[in-house]
């Protein structure tokens, strides 16, 4: 059990990079779009991502 639990550690990290490199690409792949400054974007989706993150977790208690 110790071993999977160690497993599923490894892979939320890795896939916590992974969502980051994603979101990263992406407000590059905006602010050259927008011509809006690349901090600005990713401030934004931040803020996104934080307000989902509480309504999810609304949602599951």
């Amino acid at each position: 059990m110790y071993s999977n639990l160690e497993e599923l550690k490894e892979l939320l990290l890795v896939t916590q990079a992974h969502l980051r490199v994603l979101e990263q690409l992406e407000a590059e792949r905006i602010a050259k779009e927008t011509g809006q400054p690349l901090r600005l974007i990713e401030q934004r989706i931040q803020t996104l991502a934080e307000e989902i993150l509480d309504i999810v977790r609304e949602e599951n208690s």
